[in-house]
């Protein structure tokens, strides 16, 4: 096995060369500080104010030189320097035959380019767009350069330990300190995760295919809108895009100045980890937390927020962003929660709200006294309603930072689980350049009382500034058995020719309390024999979470009741939390055709919980399946 003594030799070079590079550069800084040390005393012991401002005007100088703005630190936290192999035998006599490491990050050797960053595309697109044998035509640096790639592999470095070499013939693989040829010939991301016994989301950079890489280098920086099955990447695509925006053209996308918009809390927690290393100091947050955050800049103070509110649905109305800007327009602007309630008190706007009169009095009723109490708890239904009205009282060219005209680049996932006034919210945040990444899937709406209207008009909205439209067709997540069951489910047709294959299983039991005893002899046969993966049961009802978690008590692994953590185990959780996030494994809990009925929600919903399964899916049940689901 050459090649593996071969790699291991090269990654200790690697790790000499980072190891190097990183005493040089705190050398450096450490020369650069000290001067800057010096002359400041300097300035303090001189008693001529000449003297004083010259130093002064030095130490501005020396600062401009600050060797940190182009001494980049070679942040490696995993101890994976780099991810793949090319070798290419150019036609140019000049370059002939010659290998690059493509990374996370470029690694300078002196003059010389150790690694290749994967977003410097002129290089890296010979890694994602072509095989190993197949001729290459390509400009790079402002010339043409054309040959054969020679050599295409994947490698596999935790820890500084070389531990994984995939190439186009063999797979060499480490395990309990020996190496193996075709052990194990395809990983999926939930073996990874399980190899890391960390289940958030993993960086496919090492894994993007040529439809995604040119998404992502793609050359417009307007509105982008990604669709596409579950597992096709849409989430990972769009992280992947901004981090080459930032990295491309970092004056026109300033890591401050962009935002990501998750679904929900547990999705954000999800791709924290991604995230973090792909995007730096970008925030990644929910639309409350942000458009909370966003009021706050626009002046809303001293309130409170409810989930209380029985007409939250109604408020979700996408005729709502049509009145508020008719409101806008007739009147003038008061105390921010006061304009709110005096936009509910609208007769307008209670006729779209209500259709029966009870309804209407009642309502009315309740915001004139909050209109006299000067009421300051809102709902989080409100929560978007405010936040556009303060906008809309903003002149149409105002920045306010955080919150109008602000953002270089916002990505919106989900999307199709938004209204009307949130996705408006979130336009009017970006610069005049409207730079947005937009992911989504109809199949996959799952909110009931969202208006599925405000995300189609949004779209036609895009759409007349020029929306570039990608779909993603190949759902990598999971098993191919899993992925036909739930196109049975969706009507909805899947690629399967990339997808692994995997376990489905059905376990139709007399009655519930047969049900729970099969779930945890389930559980703790997924447990023994895969103790860092990370297994799921998922039920529609909340009440049936207690049930279940109750039921599993004392088995190894089991985290609290209906919470959600990545740290290898068993979760019991509610279909509605789940969506974005994968497990290894999946028990459906009586998924009967009770309570996934044959509605648009129902079969979303039942789709989303198929499909957040990696490699096994367990369905378990009493009652008569919903339908798409046969044995």
């Amino acid at each position: 096995m050459d090649i593996i003594a071969q790699e291991q030799k090269r990654l200790v070079d690697i790790c000499r060369i980072i190891d190097r590079s990183a005493a040089d550069r705190n050398a450096t800084l450490s020369l650069h500080d000290a001067r800057a040390r010096e002359l400041e005393q300097e300035r303090l012991d001189s008693v001529s104010w000449r003297e004083k401002n010259d130093l002064a005007e030095k130490l501005i100088e020396h600062g401009h030189h600050d060797p940190r703005k182009y001494l980049k630190d070679f942040c490696d936290s995993a101890g994976s320097p780099y991810f793949a192999i090319i070798g290419i035998q150019d036609s140019d006599m000049r370059i002939g035959n010659k290998e690059y490491l493509i990374g996370k990050q470029s690694l300078m050797d002196g003059n010389r380019v150790a690694i290749v960053d994967w977003r410097k595309a002129e290089i890296s697109r010979l890694y994602y767009d072509y095989e190993q044998g197949e001729d290459y035509l390509e400009t790079i640096q402002g010339k043409d350069r054309e040959g054969l790639l020679v050599r295409k592999d994947k490698i596999g470095i935790t820890r500084q330990v070389l531990h994984r070499i995939e190439t186009p013939s063999d797979t060499f693989e480490l395990v309990d300190d020996a190496w193996h040829c075709n052990g194990t010939t395809f990983q999926t991301s939930a073996d990874t995760k399980s190899l890391a016994g960390d289940h958030r989301l993993v960086d496919i950079v090492a894994l993007i295919d040529p439809d995604q890489f040119r998404m992502i280098t793609k050359e417009t920086d307007g509105c982008t809108y990604i669709t596409g099955g579950a597992g096709c990447g849409k989430t990972t695509v769009a992280l992947h895009r901004l981090s080459y925006l930032q990295f491309n053209q970092p004056k026109l996308f300033r890591t401050e100045r962009c935002l990501v918009l998750m679904f929900n809390r547990v999705l954000r927690d999800y791709v924290k980890k991604t995230s973090e290393e792909l995007l730096g100091k970008t925030r990644v947050d929910t639309f409350s937390a942000w458009s909370l955050s966003a009021l706050g800049q626009l002046g809303v103070y001293s309130l409170t927020t409810t989930f209380d509110d029985p007409h939250g649905a109604r408020k979700k109305n996408s005729a709502i962003a049509e009145l508020l800007r008719r409101y806008v327009g007739e009147t003038r602007k008061i105390d921010p929660i006061m304009d709110l309630w005096r936009f509910f008190s609208c007769c307008y706007v209670i006729e779209a709200l209500f259709a029966d009169e009870k309804q209407r009095e009642a309502f009315s009723s309740d915001i004139q006294q909050r209109l006299i109490d000067k009421n300051r708890i809102v709902s989080f239904s409100d929560v978007s309603i405010l936040l556009r009205l303060c906008q809309l009282r903003n002149h149409a060219d105002a920045v306010v930072p955080g919150a109008l005209n602000h953002y270089d680049h916002i990505i919106v996932d989900e999307a199709q689980d938004l209204g009307a006034l949130e996705l408006e919210a979130v336009l009017a945040a970006t610069s005049p350049r409207c730079s947005l990444t937009v992911c989504a899937d109809e199949k996959q709406k799952i909110l009931s009382f969202v208006d599925g209207t405000g995300f189609v008009n949004f779209r036609r909205q895009l759409q007349l500034s020029g929306l570039d439209k990608e779909t993603l067709a190949i759902s990598y997540r999971s098993a191919r058995e899993i992925l036909e069951l739930a196109a049975r489910v969706s009507g909805r047709p899947v690629d399967t020719s990339k997808s692994h294959s995997g376990v489905v299983k059905f376990y139709p039991e007399k009655d519930s309390s047969a049900a729970l005893r099969k779930v945890r002899r389930i559980v703790e046969q997924l447990v023994a024999r895969e103790p860092n993966a990370l297994t799921a049961i998922i039920c529609k009802k909340k009440t049936d979470v207690k049930t279940l978690h109750q039921s599993l008590a004392g088995v190894a692994g089991l985290h609290g009741e209906g919470e959600v953590c990545f740290e290898p185990g068993v979760l019991v959780v509610n279909t509605h939390i789940v969506k974005g996030v994968e497990f290894t494994n999946v028990i459906l809990w009586n998924p009967s055709d009770t309570e996934y009925r044959q509605t648009e929600i129902d079969r979303n919903l039942l789709y989303v919980a198929l499909t957040r399964a990696s490699k096994r899916l367990y369905v378990v049940h009493w009652r008569p399946l919903a339908k798409g689901l046969t044995e």
